[in-house]
């Protein structure tokens, strides 16, 4: 891509850039880590038509990564419920307290190199009211090294927020290198030993590398910020999935696929498996109107607080399944009612389960563990929560759905 073409693009993005509220007005101005950070996350896997509210509300709970790294998990999913992709949220709050660490850990250091030059009577010991100051780190391998941000999310922070001539990588410009340049291919095919249809020397490489040079030369120029934006915005409104608006393109002089009237060929479609799984969701409710919920051992939601579930097969609705027998005795049940059935979909699963709500006449006996663990390596833990709490207490839409048709 040329200066003149960066130009035409910098122009209309200027012209076209959305309201948005991780953008600020000033499309030069360099931009808060944390909330690149926090907003990058939250487009992944999600359109930004979702994501608007809920970064708003997450930026007036979670202002800065100092007031994240103190809560806790539950208090993390309750604001990330509804946007999937839970593992994102875990380790949004891991990486929060590490880097809070690092910082505490560089001002003791100071303050200990201070101690050895000055009366202990000078210092400025680090006490319950001092506050530090937690900064996301500068250079992409220190934010590699983080759980949950990889090379397209440390490339968003060090363009966006510190004005690094950094690249970027994601969906959408993977659509527009794959249009302008006719690439037959995706970052995430196998490697293979063929010569790359655009650039001479481009010989043994992998499918991903060639898409990052072209990432590269887009934002080796000190408006790397800005391109790197200008192409994300791109392919989010014009340079679209299906029905590309190619007519308005800043870039359609040099899209060969334009060109040559192949725009529909580009990128090739990817192949996605996806997997059909049918289960019982159990609500079970004691005596004294409290919920079960397990956290640990279940095949989806491992490690968050859920509703128990384990796989069945259609129809099976009749009476006490034999796996509810994992969490309660069949001698405390007095009534077994079906709900009904809800549809849910996480990664590459297609779900479809039975809603069984299961009174019980007094308090169950909880098993010791969940025999038919599927997927888990961490042991189950069991709680009862007050029935007046659980949609307030769950964080997770699966076990939400089957609430909503129980109760």
């Amino acid at each position: 891509m040329n200066s003149e073409s960066l130009k035409r693009l910098r122009s209309w993005f200027v012209k076209n850039a959305a309201e948005l509220p991780w953008r600020p007005a000033d499309l030069d101005a360099p931009r808060d880590a944390y909330a690149v950070w926090i907003s990058e996350t939250m487009l992944q896997q999600t359109q930004v038509s979702t994501v608007r509210d809920y970064f708003i509300r997450w930026m007036k709970r979670f202002p800065n990564i100092e007031t994240l790294a103190k809560a806790d998990e539950a208090e993390v999913f309750k604001y990330w419920q509804g946007l999937g992709y839970y593992s994102r949220a875990r380790n949004i709050l891991k990486t929060a307290k590490i880097v809070c660490d690092k910082n505490n850990e560089s001002y003791d250091s100071a303050v200990l190199r201070q101690a050895q030059h000055t009366s202990s009577s000078t210092i400025a010991l680090r006490d319950s009211t001092t506050t530090i100051q937690c900064e996301m780190p500068r250079t992409r391998k220190e934010l590699e090294a983080l759980p949950g941000i990889g090379a397209y999310t440390a490339g968003a922070i060090l363009s966006l927020a510190y004005h690094q001539r950094e690249a970027i990588l994601d969906g959408n410009l993977v659509r527009i290198f794959s249009r302008l340049y006719e690439l037959d291919f995706l970052p995430t095919d196998k490697v293979k030993e063929r010569r790359c249809p655009i650039k001479s020397g481009m010989t043994e490489k992998s499918f991903s590398e060639i898409y990052w040079e072209y990432a590269r030369e887009v934002a080796d120029s000190p408006k790397a910020y800005m391109h790197n934006e200008a192409l994300m915005e791109l392919g989010r409104t014009v340079c679209k999935t299906k029905s590309p608006l190619c007519e308005s393109c800043p870039l359609n002089k040099e899209c060969r696929a334009f060109t040559d009237k192949r725009t529909a060929e580009f990128p090739p479609a990817k192949k996605r498996t996806e997997k059909n799984w049918h289960g019982t969701v159990l609500v079970i409710e004691s005596a004294d109107e409290k919920i079960f919920a397990v956290s640990g051992g279940q095949k989806f939601l491992d490690g968050q607080l859920s509703l128990p579930h384990f796989e069945s097969p259609r129809g099976a609705t009749v009476g006490l399944p034999a796996q509810a027998e994992n969490f309660i005795n069949a001698d405390d049940v007095e009534t077994v009612k079906h709900c009904g059935t809800f549809r849910h979909s996480i990664t590459v699963h297609k779900i479809e389960c039975d809603v069984l709500y299961i009174k019980l006449n007094k308090k169950a006996k909880i098993a010791v563990s969940i025999t038919t663990r599927q997927n888990s390596s961490n042991n189950a833990k069991f709680e009862w929560i007050e029935k007046a709490k659980v949609f307030e207490t769950f964080a997770n839409s699966f076990s939400l759905k089957a609430l909503k048709k129980t109760f």
